[in-house]
């Protein structure tokens, strides 16, 4: 009894001792001054645990954080334990299959280089085959021929020559060729020089057969002329070298020439054109090394004034060529049919080596044209050229033919003057540029 009376006693005073703290403690709190700084760090701190709930529901709780570390750190480790056992696989194989996997690389490596390669190539010729082939502007006229029956119909696309039909072959292209009797192109507007070489090549796209067309300079026709300021005068019946020289000496002077060779050739459209200047020859020549002729007649003096006699071999280096394409004797009237005659000569023997340059290296013509870029006047593109030049070399030397536009040359007074034979150039247009229908 007085053991459990004591326990009793002990428990209650624990209770009062305890009671009575805690009324001294609430009554401690509410007698303190009110603290603001108390009151902001509880308030900031609930703002922060609102914010990072609010982002807890976005996806970027800490146990989420875990996860993609965690997920990180595996993917690492599983990359580097299959890097390091890819890398013992290395180490353990042979040299010589080291070396086939190596070389089996680099084939592949180049294999593809040589296919974009090959793939824009053939993207460049394409290109350069629609630009050379586009007759959207075909308009040809008939001839008036003396007993002939000549009719064009649908602009030129379909004609009646003597009872048989011919239809146009627009695989075919042109590109007119001038040689200018001046050292540097386009020094002032009406004296920009005469076109003493023009030729016309005629160029079938598909199978490569090539036709050029000696002009001769002689031959009188109408051109158009301009004032020394560029304004469109009249058309007149002169030389068709002169066409030339009505423009600025480059660009106009070669559009005045290129339609005066497509009236003449009854409004034939003429793609494209190339005029180089005197200086250009010499360039052209020793960038080919050089061009081997046997010479036609016997009037060819070299620049050590030294004659050359018919049936003789010579090889042409730098002012040499430049003579012997040039060089005539103005006190004949056949002159410049001889020079003409010269020049058909050297450029039979420049294409053939040309092409069989281009056979061993297809970028051949691109390193000509940029040879004489400064002496030339062109409207032919990187894409143009090499489509002509991968057409013509495929084709081959054989194929090339030289014509001149058939007529004859009489005094026309003061000058020279050549008379085009009509049916002969219809004719050779026909051949040319059109396809028997049956």
């Amino acid at each position: 009894m007085t053991s459990e009376h004591n326990d009793n006693i002990l428990e209650e005073e624990i209770t009062t001792e305890s009671e009575t703290e805690t009324t001294v403690t609430d009554k401690t709190q509410s007698e303190l001054p009110h603290d603001d700084t108390d009151d902001y760090v509880f308030a900031h701190y609930r703002r922060r645990g609102k914010h990072y709930k609010k982002k807890s529901r976005h996806g970027y709780s800490s146990s989420d954080n875990q996860d993609v570390v965690r997920s990180q750190s595996e993917q690492h480790f599983r990359h580097r334990k299959k890097f390091t056992l890819r890398d013992r696989l290395w180490k353990e194989r042979p040299w010589w299959q080291k070396l086939l996997i190596i070389l089996a690389w680099i084939f592949g490596i180049l294999l593809a280089l040589l296919l974009i390669a090959v793939i824009a190539f053939f993207a460049l010729r394409y290109a350069g085959i629609v630009r050379l082939t586009d007759y959207e502007n075909l308009d040809m006229t008939a001839p008036v021929i003396e007993n002939a029956q000549v009719s064009v119909t649908n602009k030129g696309h379909t004609v009646t020559y003597n009872g048989k039909e011919y239809s146009f072959n627009e695989d075919m292209t042109s590109i007119l060729c001038i040689g200018v009797d001046r050292y540097e192109l386009g020094v002032d507007s009406g004296t920009g020089g005469q076109a003493d070489a023009i030729y016309m090549i005629a160029l079938d796209t598909v199978t490569g057969k090539t036709k050029i067309i000696a002009i001769p300079r002689d031959i009188v026709t109408d051109i158009g002329i301009y004032s020394p300021q560029g304004e469109y005068l009249r058309t007149e019946k002169q030389q068709l070298c002169l066409a030339y020289a009505y423009g600025d000496g480059k660009k106009t002077s070669c559009l005045n020439t290129t339609t005066a060779v497509s009236r003449l050739f009854y409004q034939l459209p003429i793609n494209s054109y190339y005029a180089i200047n005197a200086s250009a020859i010499a360039e052209l020549n020793d960038a080919v090394g050089g061009v081997t002729v046997t010479m036609t007649d016997s009037t060819f003096y070299d620049i050590n004034h030294v004659r050359h006699f018919e049936g003789e071999t010579i090889t042409l280096y730098g002012q040499n060529a430049h003579y012997y394409v040039r060089q005539r004797e103005v006190a004949y009237l056949d002159s410049s049919t001889t020079r003409m005659n010269h020049q058909i000569n050297y450029l039979k023997a420049f294409t053939s080596k040309t092409l069989q340059m281009t056979k061993e290296d297809i970028t051949t013509p691109i390193a000509l044209y940029n040879i004489i870029a400064e002496n030339s006047e062109t409207n032919l593109t990187p894409a143009t050229i090499t489509a002509f030049a991968t057409t013509v070399v495929s084709s081959g030397i054989s194929n090339i033919d030289f014509v001149t536009v058939p007529g004859e040359l009489i005094s026309g007074g003061t000058y020279a003057e050549y008379v085009v034979d009509e049916a002969g150039l219809y004719e050779l247009i026909l051949d040319t540029y059109y396809t028997p229908v049956n």
